[in-house]
């Protein structure tokens, strides 16, 4: 059950930045994000659309959910 967002997005970015050990260029090249944009998502200055978030989940192995700063658990579900 969603109980609602706890973070921001860009926080949840840096946070999963920092737990996997990369840099914010090698996501935006792996996610194929512009670097000025990430820095508009890092920042909480803009939220990225769907399409985008859930390529950075992926490339991160995280819930998009949780990427977008909802109270789920962050590791993605295995198919």
């Amino acid at each position: 059950m969603y109980t609602g967002r706890i973070e921001t997005c860009g926080k949840r970015i840096t946070k999963a930045l920092v737990l996997k050990g990369m840099k914010q260029a090698e996501l935006c090249n792996l996610a194929k994000v512009p670097k000025a944009s990430m820095s508009l998502y890092v920042n909480d200055a803009y939220e990225p659309k769907q399409d985008r978030l859930y390529k950075m989940a992926e490339v991160l192995g995280v819930d998009p959910v949780w990427l977008m700063g909802y109270d789920v658990p962050m590791e993605r579900e295995k198919n």
